[in-house]
């Protein structure tokens, strides 16, 4: 079936009920074992809010193999930011949009293409937390003499930290991250190679690998979190973190919040007050953050 042919039916009879949805058409037809590559067409179907639909559904269309994500526009927001649907991504990027009520879509992907804010300042607070949450559990492995463990965790924070050298510089990380870093003035690869071949025992290689995510983590700890630091300027009275992960700027990266949070407030960044005695309720008192930078 011809993409045309395919827009035509399933932009205006399988769901009126969707803002928008995308095609991609398989090319390559040698690769199989992929959720990409074992259908003919792949389509993303997105929703304004929580989508009633199975969110994967296998059919035949026109003679095809057909493969129909279903997805709400925040969900698909929140998948772009972590970039671990490799289909989604792949479908948006890549297919042809075949409805898009109000061009939100169309906007969507062209923000996403340049890097547009908030997209920026939410995918480098995302990683961020990714590698500031690596740096805490391999310290706490070491501690635990995990070594193995931690250095296990330590590999897999350096590619966070790859990714945020490349969001640091307006350039979106892709699957092959290592060859975006060459060429680059950073010192994640030295730092790589330092951790895989050194003659050092691997205890000490973990622990000199964890003076310089220290390091890395301070210097970027205060930029990566603009996003949230604004946030917390934009109004006079202290924020509950409720009330942060709430915020419609913030919701996309609520999963990240809390641990980058405490970060802040121990790096003297934030400051926690309790909230006024008249709003106690049952003995507890709620913490507010605010900023004075």
């Amino acid at each position: 079936m011809e993409l045309t042919n395919f827009s035509f039916y399933y932009g205006n009879t399988v769901d009126e009920e969707a803002v928008g949805a995308i095609a991609y058409r398989n090319s390559d037809k040698t690769l199989q074992g992929s959720l990409v590559h074992d259908f003919e067409v792949n389509i993303v179907v997105v929703y304004d809010g929580t989508p009633d639909e199975p969110p994967i559904q296998h059919s035949i269309v026109g003679g095809e193999r057909c493969q129909v994500l279903s997805i709400g526009l925040d969900g698909l927001h929140r998948e772009l930011l972590s970039g671990t649907h490799k289909v989604l991504i792949k479908c948006l990027l890549e297919g042809d949009i075949i409805k898009d009520n109000q061009e939100r879509l169309s906007i969507l992907r062209r923000d996403f293409l340049r890097f547009a804010e908030p997209f920026r300042e939410q995918k480098l607070f995302i990683g961020f937390a990714h590698f500031l949450q690596k740096y805490v559990d391999a310290k706490m492995q070491l501690k635990e003499d995990r070594v193995l463990d931690a250095y296990h965790t330590l590999l897999e924070g350096l590619h966070h930290w790859a990714e945020l050298e490349l969001i640091e510089r307006g350039i979106h990380p892709e699957s092959a991250v290592w060859e975006q870093i060459t060429g680059l003035n950073t010192p994640v690869r030295k730092l790589y190679e330092e951790l895989t071949v050194s003659t050092e025992t691997l205890g000490q290689r973990v622990e000199l690998a964890l003076l310089a995510y220290e390091f890395s983590m301070i210097s970027k700890l205060e930029s990566s979190s603009a996003l949230l630091l604004r946030v917390l300027r934009s109004r006079r009275n202290p924020w509950t973190i409720q009330e942060l992960i709430l915020h419609p700027e913030l919701a996309p990266v609520c999963k990240e919040l809390p641990i980058v949070m405490r970060k802040l407030v121990y790096r003297s960044l934030v400051k926690e007050v309790p909230v006024w005695k008249e709003s106690r309720s049952y003995g507890s008192e709620a913490i507010r953050y605010y900023t004075d930078l």
